[in-house]
């Protein structure tokens, strides 16, 4: 009978896997391989050599262990090399060595110890669990005596192992005596193999001080699945309940804050959705809550503040900017807003928008700023006919000599005024002076560029500021055209009135170079022209 109908006579029925290797020709082949092998392996193997059937690093373990064999001609044995399969998770292999013929083979019994192997490590693992883990645990045999305490147990309650091995768990007083009736209970469950969640409870230590504690209650089974002891796993929660004391009294503060805030305060969404708000948000918008939610206040920002970045709340960073916004009635509310990012662990969760209402207050200060306006506009114009006046034409002539100077370009200065004014006002009334004076400005400023200056200095005088004259020849025609202006007949309350004009001219460069030398050389010119008769114009010729 040859080797090979050998092995399948011993070896075919076995469970165990069992291989027949050959050394030839240096190297190993697969020779038989009994039929629990080929169920569990699935793999081809007979007539092929191991270096070509296995990975590399396994090959070259098993390699290691069938040259040791052959070497020595000895047994070897080597355990936990699972070469094919995942579901073997615990094996011993033993290598035969056997010459035939003068052929040299090696025999491999390969066993499943996985079982006695996760009993060991089972063992190994519940000692451990049991000394090592952090919270107290205690075990407990069905007749409720003590088997077992760890560290933590005595650390955590004051027991020593040496008080409570062997002991009735009933005998200490590690549970309030106004619960021990449903710790009763829940044992009772447990060794009835039904699960109980964990509770949160209190246990007292041995000096009698209360801990809140969460208690796990988990059945110990045996082989058969049957209840043969109880653990009990005490985690102290007491810093846990102090927190969530604190917790809650910060939550009531901020809820307080939300609830109560003068401002509107409402929960965005990282979607710029509303999804809470305060009931100052009703008060101020006029909105009813389940209007305002669900209301998306990003996309309508960005729309009436078209500057508005919301990165930078995405960011982290606070961002203030002001929002109108029509409340209930169409009101456009003037709204001062915070964004203030919400931040959980590092990232973005959402935004609180705080918005006051600062209406009333824009209001004001846009009344303060027309008035400020207006009072400006007071100071630098005349009542009458909202001309510039003195102090108004003085700066402006002093900027307009700089732009001259610069340009080197000529500047004239009319010195104007009503002629018979004072006679209007004595035959008509003041009033029709004024309204003489209105008219008469009006007609001024038609006669002037945009850029030119026409300013009332009072009563019946007034002054022109003419920019870029080409020579005196323009001058004078603009002179002309002015009185022939002024000099049409005025319509007033039924009044058809003559009113002429009385005009002195100065230059710059040639009749001086400030405001002071070109006013005092124009009304010098027009006190001349007064003197001759009135109705004209002069040149000031120093």
């Amino acid at each position: 009978m040859t080797i090979r109908q050998q092995f399948s006579l011993f070896f075919d029925q076995m469970e165990d896997m069992v291989f027949l290797v050959e050394w030839k020709d240096n190297e190993l082949w697969y020779t038989s391989v009994n039929p629990s092998a080929q169920q569990k392996l699935a793999i081809g193997m007979v007539g092929k050599k191991l270096v070509d059937v296995l990975p590399p690093s396994v090959f070259t373990l098993l390699d290691e262990n069938y040259t040791k064999c052959i070497q020595s001609q000895q047994t070897v044995t080597y355990s936990d090399l699972n070469l094919f399969v995942s579901d073997l998770p615990a094996s011993e292999t033993s290598l035969t060595y056997i010459e035939e013929d003068g052929k040299t083979f090696v025999l491999a019994i390969t066993k499943d110890i996985s079982a006695l192997k996760k009993k060991a490590e089972d063992y190994i693992f519940l000692e451990s669990l049991v000394a090592n883990t952090v919270d107290a645990m205690l075990v407990i045999d069905m007749e409720d005596a003590v088997l077992k305490i760890n560290g933590a147990f005595v650390q955590q309650f004051g027991w020593s192992a040496s008080e409570l091995i062997g002991q009735s768990w009933e005998s200490f007083p590690i549970t309030p005596k106004e619960l021990k009736p449903k710790t009763m209970e829940t044992l009772a469950l447990i060794k009835r193999g039904q699960s109980v969640p964990s509770q949160e409870t209190v246990r007292l230590t041995k000096e009698g001080k209360s801990i809140h504690t969460s208690v796990s209650y988990s059945p110990i089974l045996n082989e058969e699945n049957k209840v043969v002891a109880i653990s009990m796993i005490y985690r102290n929660i007491q810093h846990l309940k102090e927190l969530e004391e604190k917790l809650e009294e910060s939550n009531d503060a901020y809820k307080s804050l939300f609830s109560y805030h003068k401002n509107a305060v409402c929960m965005v969404n990282e979607d710029g959705i509303i999804e809470n708000i305060n009931e100052a948000c009703v008060n101020i918008s006029g909105f009813p809550r389940e209007v305002i939610i669900g209301f998306n206040i990003v996309e309508y920002a960005k729309k009436v503040v078209p500057d508005l970045d919301f990165n930078k709340t995405k960011c982290g960073e606070v961002t203030n900017y002001e929002l109108l916004f029509p409340d209930s009635k169409g009101r456009e509310l003037c709204l001062s807003v915070t964004n203030v990012p919400i931040i959980v662990k590092g990232v973005l969760k959402g935004t609180y928008i705080i918005a006051q209402d600062i209406t009333e207050k824009r209001c004001i200060e846009k009344e303060r700023e027309k008035l400020q306006e207006q009072l400006t506009f007071q100071a630098y114009h005349d009542s009458l006919t909202e001309l510039p006046n003195r102090r108004l034409l003085e700066e402006k002539l002093e900027e307009s000599l700089i732009g001259a100077a610069q340009a080197e370009s000529m500047l004239a200065v009319f010195f104007l005024d009503c002629d018979h004014l004072k006679e209007v006002n004595d035959t008509y009334g003041h009033e029709v002076g004024d309204e003489l004076l209105i008219h008469f400005s009006k007609r001024l400023e038609r006669c002037v560029r945009e850029g030119d200056i026409v300013a009332r200095l009072g009563g019946d005088e007034f002054v022109i500021v003419l920019h870029d004259m080409e020579n005196l020849t323009q001058v004078e025609k603009i002179a002309d055209r002015i009185l022939g202006i002024l000099g049409s007949p005025y319509t007033l309350q039924g009044h058809l009135i003559e009113a002429t004009s009385s005009i002195g001219i100065s230059t710059y460069p040639a009749n001086g170079s400030t405001v002071k030398q070109l006013l005092r050389k124009a009304d010098q010119a027009l006190y001349a022209v007064k003197n001759g008769g009135r109705n004209g114009y002069r040149l000031s010729l120093v």
